[in-house]
């Protein structure tokens, strides 16, 4: 059996989506909530437990357990799948060489966190207490000790029957002269986690001033690189989904720190900058502002915003936050009024849309024609290559409106034609876009007859399929045509022909369609599906008959056969009326 359709047989949806969402019923074997991917006060989530789907009317946002999955923990469709492959106990094929010396590093990570945490007692706990941090932070993060011992570590590691040599690939463990020994020796250990939770690399902070470094990190591995993965993520992933921002710091302590205080949204990099790889896992968890709490100076602070990569200026609305006498986001737990001062901080940011503005304008007389123009000539290439709902484009045109007394209009009638000029084919596409109305009619009566179709018995699929095809005989071009070659390439299987759909715009109208069809299968399906075939076939005809009305204009000598066929065209739909409308009410 395949992997997916195992998980699916012993995997409780209702009970994993409960985990983020407390459900009511809503008919029967459909549930519904507040939406976790959106704020709303009316629930519009459902689940429907039979077809093993969650849909939401408000965002639009649906699936299948692995969507979810993939969605509420910001992972992608491969950790979502060994995530809950590992739930229901499903085995799944290696993916190659490589994959099964990772989970052993896995392995050998989890069980050096359980040695480390066994030892956070007395001094190394004090030290953390009067740092301000208390024990549910201590707990959350699952912070430990590393003893000053040399074999401490090796010896734990032998007696779970772990070889020396997965430790050293794992970084825990170090080599010198042929010795193998604990790299984190007498430090403060913080386990650095992936996006699904799972444990793969440390850093330790020596308590005494000869331990240097100060800080010491586990080398990267198979399955550790730090400029992918953010320091407290899988912590405040939640919270940044809540409230559409993170707050990224440069030290552990710092988000210990803010988290404690109620910035559960903060996370670190594991380096001096924010990475495109980074950024798109804040992105995955659906942050749309970034709060960069890094140098404690002006000059660290528009540093900060001058060197911000461009694929993450792009995403996020930015802000440099200016900390209060140059002091780190941790030093504030433990001081009188700390709290109120960070809260402060955030609310002066600077953010990039004003640092770009003021960096265009440095030396221009904003009161001249003349002035104005070169502000605009620098910042209008931002403007004109931005991407559709680019918040940060939307941003610095209110900047620009504001500063430079501009009418809005005008600057988006300015925007377009510098568009114009430099991408003529983009827009004349998008005009042509603009004008698909009868095509997105006929996919709805389309996804409408696939909707029916994916709601009988998953034995009867095949026969309803063929049966379709053959009272509809679609278009080698429509979307109709293209299920049913996906339909007999998956073997009729209704999860995995989603599953090829679930990423496209289609396939999210499709999720919409079967949510609303219901879980149960009707007495009177076939009567119900003919009509909607019939409604379908009309469809068909009417594009047809528009294409033959086009080419009249275009050929003219060919006319009486072209109002002929015109004239056949009209008998069909007719009929095809007369059939939807029997038994119908006449409507």
């Amino acid at each position: 059996m395949d992997p997916r359709e195992e998980i699916r047989s012993r995997l409780d949806f209702k009970a994993v989506v409960e985990r983020y969402v407390p459900l009511k019923p809503a008919g029967k074997g459909r549930w519904k909530g507040l939406c976790p991917f959106h704020n709303e006060k009316t629930p519009s989530f459902y689940v429907d437990e039979q077809k093993g789907m969650f849909y939401c009317f408000g965002c639009k946002a649906g699936g299948d357990a692995f969507k979810f999955v993939q969605m509420i923990e910001g992972v992608d469709f491969r950790e979502a799948l060994e995530k809950l492959a590992q739930e229901t106990g499903v085995e799944l094929p290696e993916r190659g060489p490589a994959h099964r010396p990772s989970k052993d590093l896995i392995e050998v990570n989890r069980l050096a966190l359980s040695y480390f945490r066994n030892h956070l007692e007395g001094p190394p706990l004090a030290y953390l207490q009067r740092r301000g941090l208390d024990d549910a932070t201590i707990e959350r993060y699952a912070l430990g000790f590393a003893p000053k011992r040399w074999d401490g570590l090796v010896n734990f590691l032998k007696r779970h029957d772990v070889p020396l040599k997965l430790g050293l690939e794992a970084g825990v463990l170090a080599e010198k002269d042929g010795r193998v020994y604990d790299r984190l020796r007498a430090r403060v250990v913080f386990p650095i986690r992936d996006p699904m939770g799972r444990v793969v690399a440390f850093t330790g902070r020596a308590l005494a001033d000869e331990d240097a470094p100060k800080y010491l990190n586990t080398p990267e591995s198979d399955v550790f690189k730090k400029n992918r993965l953010l320091y407290g993520y899988p912590e405040a992933r939640k919270s940044i989904r809540e409230r559409k921002r993170a707050i990224v710091v440069e030290g552990l302590f710092d988000v210990l720190a803010l988290a404690q205080m109620g910035w559960t949204e903060t996370v670190a990099v594991l380096g001096s900058a924010l990475s495109p790889e980074q950024a798109k896992l804040l992105e995955r968890a659906e942050a749309e502002r970034l709060y960069l709490a890094f140098d404690a100076d002006e000059a660290g602070r528009r540093a900060t915003l001058a060197g911000l990569d461009i694929g993450v200026a792009r995403r996020f609305l930015t802000f440099a936050v200016l900390l209060p006498e140059g002091r780190d986001p941790g030093d504030l737990l433990t001081e009188a009024g700390g709290k109120a001062a960070f809260a402060r901080a955030l609310d002066d940011a600077l953010p990039e849309v004003e640092f770009r503005f003021a960096a265009a304008a440095e030396g221009v007389d904003l009161n001249t024609a003349e002035g104005k123009r070169r502000v605009l000539e620098q910042l209008l290439p931002r403007l004109t290559d931005a991407e559709p709902f680019d918040p940060v484009a939307e941003a610095l045109k209110a900047v620009i409106v504001d500063r430079l007394g501009l009418d809005p209009r005008a600057l988006e009638d300015l925007v377009q034609s510098q568009r114009r000029r430099r991408r003529p084919v983009v827009e004349r596409a998008q005009v042509e876009a603009a004008t698909q109305d009868p095509g997105d009619r006929l996919l709805l009566l389309e996804l409408d007859v696939i909707a029916q179709l994916l709601a009988v018995e998953p034995d009867q699929l095949t026969d309803w399929v063929r049966y379709v095809e053959d009272h509809t005989w679609p278009p080698d071009d429509a979307f109709l045509a293209e299920f049913i070659r996906v339909a007999e390439e998956e073997g009729y299987k209704p999860r995995r022909i989603l599953d090829r759909f679930a990423g496209r715009g289609e396939g999210g109208r499709l999720f919409e369609r079967l949510m609303l069809s219901g879980s149960e299968h009707p007495a009177e399906h076939k009567e119900h599906l003919d009509k909607s075939l019939a409604r379908l076939r009309e469809g068909y005809l009417r594009r047809k008959r528009a294409r033959l009305t086009a080419a009249l204009k275009e050929d003219p000598e060919h006319a009486l056969e072209i109002l002929k066929e015109i004239q056949e065209l009209d008998h069909a739909i007719e009929a095809e009326r007369r059939l939807y409308r029997a038994n119908n009410g006449g409507g």
